[in-house]
C-alpha cells in the first residue's frame, strides 16, 4: 500500500522529468527582423541567441521556453545601419544588451501550428505577447520549429526622440524564426 501512495504523489513530477530538454543547433537557426523605412524593406539578423527550451508537443502544460538574444550580434546589409540600431535612441545595446522572450503558456491551434503565450523584454519594456510557431518537423531527437510575428517597436521604445514618430520608419517590424534542436 504505501509503494502505491509514494508513486501517486511521485508521479506528476515524473510526467514533468518526462518533458524533453532542447539543445540549439546554431548554424541551422536564424532570428531576422524587417523594419520599413521611407517605404523599403531594412532586413537583419540577430547571429547569436541561447534558449532554454522544455517542450512536448503532448505535455503542453509542463512545457516552457526562454531565448535571449544577443542584441549587439545584430548585423544588417549595410554596417552603419546595424550601427546606429545599437545606438541609445533605438536598441541603446549598452544599457540593454539582451532581449528576451519567455512562455509556460502554450496551445494547439492546428494540426501542427501552435502558440506560446508569453513576455517579451526589449531595452526596458516587458510586454506580453502571443507567438505564432509551426513545429516542421519532430522526434525524440530533433525537432524543426518556424514563425514569425508583428511586433511594434514604439510600444518597446526602440527609436526615439526625432525616431518616434512612424511617418518615416514604421512602426510595425516583422520578426521571423526559425530554431532547429536537438535532444539534449
Amino acid at each position: 500500500m504505501n509503494r502505491w501512495l509514494l508513486l501517486f504523489f511521485f508521479l506528476p513530477v515524473l510526467a514533468f522529468a518526462a518533458i524533453p530538454t532542447w539543445k540549439v543547433i546554431p548554424d541551422q537557426s536564424s532570428i531576422k527582423f524587417t523594419a520599413t523605412q521611407n517605404n523599403a524593406p531594412v532586413s537583419g539578423t540577430f547571429k547569436t541567441f541561447s534558449a532554454d527550451i522544455h517542450f512536448d508537443p503532448e505535455q503542453l502544460n509542463g512545457s516552457s521556453v526562454k531565448v535571449t538574444v544577443d542584441m549587439d550580434s545584430m548585423v544588417t546589409a549595410y554596417a552603419d545601419v546595424a550601427a546606429t540600431l545599437k545606438t541609445p535612441e533605438w536598441f541603446d545595446v549598452k544599457q540593454f544588451p539582451h532581449a528576451v522572450f519567455q512562455a509556460t503558456q502554450f496551445k494547439k491551434i492546428g494540426e501542427k501550428t501552435y502558440q506560446a503565450e508569453g513576455t517579451l523584454t526589449i531595452r526596458d519594456k516587458t510586454l506580453p505577447v502571443v507567438l505564432p510557431f509551426t513545429l516542421e518537423s519532430f522526434s525524440k531527437t530533433s525537432a524543426t520549429v518556424i514563425g514569425n510575428m508583428i511586433l511594434k517597436r514604439t510600444q518597446f521604445n526602440v527609436g526615439s526622440g526625432e525616431w518616434a514618430k512612424t511617418t518615416e520608419i514604421k512602426d510595425d517590424v516583422k520578426v521571423e524564426f526559425k530554431v532547429v534542436a536537438s535532444a539534449g
